[in-house]
């Protein structure tokens, strides 16, 4: 058995995963990318078919950190003759969160080029959620793209989409869109080249399924009508991977209340790269941009150079984004040591019985 490189490209295999494999293993194991996880389960394809497999249990013992484990876009690899995984590769990318009610980082989608963040151009529209979203890209370093929906009805989609692009570093993108209509296809042309993997991420029934739907060119994700109220309705339950024409991946992730961010540092100052501009002027390295006297980022403030919102949301982020880290660098510690405590008692008592 040898691993056939051939039915993995369309799903997004490269040399990042191939560099990975052993001379053993890519004799006796197999390659298959997660395409869905639910419950413990996974669902993956090999290229030549999709199955369900499970989690060996040496790499669960191994690994029992939720950041750890394969989560959908992952690429894994299976024993040789059971629908069981041995191993997870190293990879390129993962969008994630703050767990909700914790510290601890929850993988979103892993392997990801492009993220599509969509909008609704109705009472849904908030530029800080978009800059969440982006801030979650920043982290991952991958292009963000932000998609305006229902831009049919919104007689201020160039209003809105200005504000967006505000916002946006300097490889992404923003664009309105009629996801019922529009070739999205066509429009996100430039972007797309084979082997390419996006994600959709959103609020609920800002039109994730219906995007999908429309690349896709069939009925992959259930669609429901937008409540009155704007208020999204859940239609897409779980994480799951579909392939689109072209050699594309695309990985539509239900809606999302709250966009936590993930306890990675850099992907805030990733995001406000203006701030940072001016930051490298203040009189202190260390200066948090707020009461310093020399602080050039509170200056620009003052002579309008640089908005005073965009500065406000600035600090929020970033004292978010360190308080994550700092609470989950000290559950990490206290996790170490209680393995240390752990396994000194079950030396004790081995020494004891003998």
């Amino acid at each position: 058995m040898s691993i056939d490189f051939s039915l993995l490209q369309p799903l997004g295999w490269s040399h990042h995963f191939s560099a990975q494999l052993s001379l053993q293993q890519f004799d006796t194991t197999r390659a298959a990318r997660i395409i869905g996880v639910e419950r413990g389960h996974y669902r993956i394809d090999t290229g030549s078919e999709a199955f369900t497999a499970t989690l060996a249990g040496s790499y669960r013992h191994q690994h029992d950190q939720i950041e750890s484990l394969p989560t959908v876009g992952d690429w894994v690899l299976l024993h040789e003759r059971e629908p069981v995984i041995i191993e997870r590769l190293e990879r390129r990318s993962l969008i994630a969160r703050k767990q909700a009610g914790a510290h601890a980082i929850q993988p979103i989608a892993a392997n990801i080029d492009l993220l599509l963040i969509v909008s609704g151009l109705d009472d849904e529209f908030n530029p800080h959620r978009i800059e969440r979203y982006l801030v979650m890209a920043a982290q991952a370093a991958i292009t963000p793209l932000v998609l305006l929906t229902k831009a049919d009805l919104c007689p201020d989609a160039d209003e809105h989409t200005a504000t967006v692009r505000q916002s946006l570093p300097p490889h992404g993108e923003v664009m309105a869109i009629n996801a019922l209509q529009d070739p999205l296809l066509d429009k996100l042309a430039p972007w797309l080249t084979p082997g390419t993997t996006l994600a959709v991420v959103g609020s609920s029934g800002v039109g994730k399924s219906t995007i999908v739907n429309n690349l896709t060119g069939h009925q992959a994700q259930a669609t429901q009508a937008t409540r009155r109220d704007a208020k999204g309705r859940h239609t897409t339950t779980s994480r799951s991977l579909h392939r689109l024409p072209g050699e594309l991946c695309i990985i539509d992730v239900p809606g999302m209340r709250e966009v936590g961010l993930a306890p990675t540092e850099g992907g805030v100052d990733k995001q406000f790269q203006e701030i940072g501009r001016f930051a490298v002027h203040c009189r202190y390295s260390d200066c948090t941009h707020q009461q310093e006297p020399g602080c050039a980022v509170r200056e620009a403030v003052e002579r309008g150079e640089l908005s005073q919102e965009a500065w406000q949301h600035y600090l929020k982020l970033l004292a978010e984004e360190r308080h994550n880290i700092t609470e989950h660098e000290r559950r990490r510690q206290g996790r170490v040591f209680g393995k240390m405590v752990h396994n000194a008692k079950v030396l004790k008592d081995k020494k004891l019985k003998n």
